[in-house]
This record gives structure tokens, sequence and C-alpha cells, in this order.
């Protein structure tokens, strides 16, 4: 796709501003968390198969990715604003832009789902369980992750779309970079304590995610304020990028190395966690610190990626700016969204591909080009339209002048 074509299917930021590098990032996101759900290795063919396996195994990271992109992208216009307007709290049209990207395909997505699981089990259960979702009740009680195992991100962007503004409002006067170190300490501090106090008492956590156990720790540890550790680090790179930015931009370019220095470190996170994982079996045995080291470690990773932005015609922005990547970037909600019911589907319906090519091809990357596919059309006929059309009455085109007599 030309550089032109692609540019049809972005979205126009409030701020006029359109990070590439970051596009491809989101592409990188998405492709971990399709790997992780869809792809796994035979340990016993060899090392290779074993380090691909092990970064399979982490590829979960890419949602804590999404996360600290959030983070950076949702708050960059706030802090645009409060570098100039030191009373600045809320920009025009948020709630419209934040609700026109996360719901029409959430709910179609329900729609969808709902069909097929009707047209393939006719279980009411799975209805249950939709109209739960729907409603956003993932809060307060355990939901089958049956109907689509990727719902309860949503529910922490939306805790992360409400409070934002919140703590804008409560550091009215202050400074872009003061107000960017409290929300930093606010959305980091919070959530970490609410992890220590909402502790299950007796915590042992098959692989399998359908058990009661993993479900109680789920609720517990994955309900409002828990997860919004991963968007401090979007929050304060904001904090500081935009104030930098308004002094000397091109003085800057150099701090793009510490984006080199997050690729290493992610790649050396998804690597350690996925031995971790296989030759320590702690996914089984969940502790405090394996928690909190798994909320550290991809959300510096990924702020550090955030430097590549100093430098939009560094290596590295390149290499995250390659059109492809930046293509999957921008339909990566609706692949996250319609991907790992049709997974579930083709592993359930397949069976064991006993070492044939062919069959492992069947088995997991048909489900995700198909539904790769299916996504491009969603986003294209579906969300696009609704985010243009929402953005075209927030800020529509000036009227050309008329003369007069």
């Amino acid at each position: 796709m030309s550089a032109p074509n692609l540019k049809r299917w972005e979205i126009v930021a409030s701020t006029g501003s359109h990070f590439d590098v970051l596009d491809g990032l989101r592409g990188v996101a998405i492709l971990l968390v399709v790997a992780f759900h869809a792809l796994y290795t035979n340990p016993a063919q060899g090392l290779v198969a074993q380090l691909a396996g092990y970064i399979i195994a982490a590829g979960w990271m890419g949602v804590p990715i999404f996360f600290v992109l959030s983070g950076f992208l949702i708050s960059y216009p706030l802090f645009q604003k409060r570098q100039t307007n030191l009373q600045f709290w809320y920009q025009r049209g948020y709630a419209w832009r934040r609700m026109g990207k996360i719901l029409p395909p959430f709910y179609l997505s329900i729609l969808v789902f709902i069909g097929f699981y009707w047209w393939q089990y006719h279980d009411p259960a799975y209805l249950n369980s939709a109209w739960k979702w729907a409603l956003g009740l993932g809060n307060f009680m355990t939901i089958s992750p049956y109907f689509n195992g990727v719902y309860w991100s949503l529910l922490v962007e939306s805790h992360y779309y409400i409070v934002l503004p919140l703590l804008f409002w409560l550091t009215r006067g202050l400074s872009a970079r003061r107000t960017g170190g409290i929300i930093f300490l606010i959305l980091f501090l919070v959530p970490l304590l609410a992890r220590q106090f909402a502790w299950p008492a007796n915590v042992y956590v098959l692989p399998d995610y359908t058990t009661a156990q993993f479900a109680e720790v789920s609720l517990k540890l994955g309900r409002f304020p828990c997860q919004l550790d991963y968007f401090a680090w979007g929050v304060i790179f904001a904090a500081v990028y935009v104030p930098l930015t308004h002094e000397n931009p091109d003085k800057l370019r150099a701090l793009s190395l510490f984006g080199y220095a997050g690729v290493g470190f992610m790649v050396i996170t998804l690597l350690y966690w996925g031995l971790w994982i296989n030759q320590f079996g702690i996914s089984s045995h969940v502790a405090r610190w394996s928690i909190e080291v798994s909320h550290l470690l991809p959300g510096v990773a990924t702020m550090l990626m955030l430097f590549f932005v100093f430098d939009r015609q560094s290596l590295g922005a390149r290499l995250l700016s390659m059109r492809w990547l930046r293509f999957v970037g921008i339909v990566s909600y609706e692949w996250f969204l319609f991907h790992i019911p049709i997974v579930n589907w083709f592993h359930d319906h397949t069976g064991p591909t006993h070492g044939s090519v062919l069959a492992y091809v069947w088995r997991t990357l048909v489900p995700l080009v198909v539904t790769f596919g299916f996504a491009v059309l969603v986003y294209r006929w579906f969300s696009l339209p609704i985010l243009n059309r929402i953005r075209n009455r927030l800020n529509p085109a000036p009227r050309p002048l008329t003369k007069t007599s």
C-alpha cells in the first residue's frame, strides 16, 4: 500500500499530529497478542523452537504495549493544552472521540459472536455472557472467557479514559511537568496498593484459564484500578515530551537512542518472561513479586521505545514506520476484537497436527488471515466512517469566503 493510500486509513488526531512510528508499535503489539493466542511450538524440536516458544508465551505483553501507547496518545493533547493554559483540564469532544473509537466495534463484535455461537452451539450461556460484557459488568463479577477473552482489556481502557481528565482537573494550576509527575505517581502507586489489598487469600492458578482459581485472580487483580499503572508510563513520557518539543525540538533527536534501549529491554523481557514461565512454573504459582514484575518490565520497555518519536528519521523509527506494519497497527483494534473466538474454534475443531506443516498452517495461520481480513473490512466500512464523522462534527471544515459587494 502506497503512503498516500495509507493516509486515507488514518484518523486525524485532535492535535493535528500523527506518529507513524506509534502505528508500527501498535502493529507489533497486536502481532504479539495474536501469536500468543494462535501459535505454539514443540520444544522437542530444538533450540530455535524453544526460543520461539518463549517469545510466543510472552506475547500477552502486547496488551501492556497498547496501554502504554494509550497513556501517551490520550494524554498528549491534554498536556499540550496545559502547556499554554494552566487551568485547562478537559478537551472539547474528548468523550465523543473516546466512545466513538472503542464502543461501536465492541458492540458490533458482540452481535457477530452472538450469532456465531448460537449457530454453532445453541447454548444460552453465551447470551448470558454477552449482555454482561455489553453492560461492562466485568468489574463486579466473573464472566466466562469463552465468549471473547479479550474484552477485559476494554474495561481497563475505559477506566483510563474516565480517570485521566479527572486527574487533570485535580491538578489545575500546575505546569505540564508537575501535572505529569503527580498523575504518574497516582496511576502507578494506587494500582500497586490496590493489588496488594485485593490479593486473594489462596492463590494457585493452573495454566487452564477456565479454572475458578484463575477467574478469582483475574477479577480481583484485574478490576479497577489494578491495571492503570501501565498507562502511567505513557503519561509521564507525554509530560516530558510536550515541554521539550516546545523548547527546541531539533536538538532533541539524540534522545531517540533511548528507543533502542527500549527495544533491547523488550526483547530481554520477552525472553526472560517466556523462560520464566516454562522453566520455573510461574504461570501456575502466582506470587506478589511476579505480578509486580509483569507490570513493571513491559511498561518501562514500551515507554523507552516511545523515544523514537524524537527522531522520526532514525533507523528504529523508520523500521517501525514500515507501511505494512503501520497498516496492521491501524486496524489492530478490530483484529484484537474479532480474532480469538475464531482462533479457538479452529483449535477445537482441527485436532492435533502430528507434525504436519499443512495441518499446523490450517490450525494456526488460517484463522489469523481470515480474522485479519474481516478486521480490515470492519475498520474500512464501519469504524473509519464513524470516527471521521465524529471528527468532522467536532472540527468542521471552514466555509469558503464569499465575495461581498
